[in-house]
């Protein structure tokens, strides 16, 4: 079982992978909430990025998030740390994602 600071950090490296200068030109415009819905715990987070500069993390659940990810917070951390790709989560049911196909296309760039 993962802790809030666990969560806290990988996605603050979330946050600097799309800041950093590799990324943060694809979202220099991008004002969007991306909820992460945690199934083992039943625990909502989100991270809203306002014109491509990500806010801290918040635990809790917002109306209508443009992103919604549901996963387990282990594949969420095997994510984050690379150790598995997100279109295999997907392919196995193992990662939900409800978003705009654009949207989608431009997540994808970070890896």
């Amino acid at each position: 079982m993962s802790t809030d600071e666990e969560i806290i950090a990988e996605m603050n490296k979330l946050r600097e992978k799309i800041t950093s200068e590799k990324f943060a030109r694809h979202f220099k415009n991008w004002t969007k909430t991306m909820q992460y819905h945690f199934t083992d715990t039943d625990e909502y987070w989100y991270i809203k990025l306002v014109n491509g500069q990500p806010e801290e993390p918040v635990k809790g659940k917002v109306e209508k998030p443009e992103i919604g990810y549901q996963m387990t917070t282990a594949d969420y951390f095997a994510l984050m740390r690379d150790e598995i790709k997100g279109l295999k989560l997907y392919n196995q049911g193992r990662l939900k994602i409800k978003a705009a196909m654009p949207d989608i296309i431009k997540l994808q760039k970070l890896g």
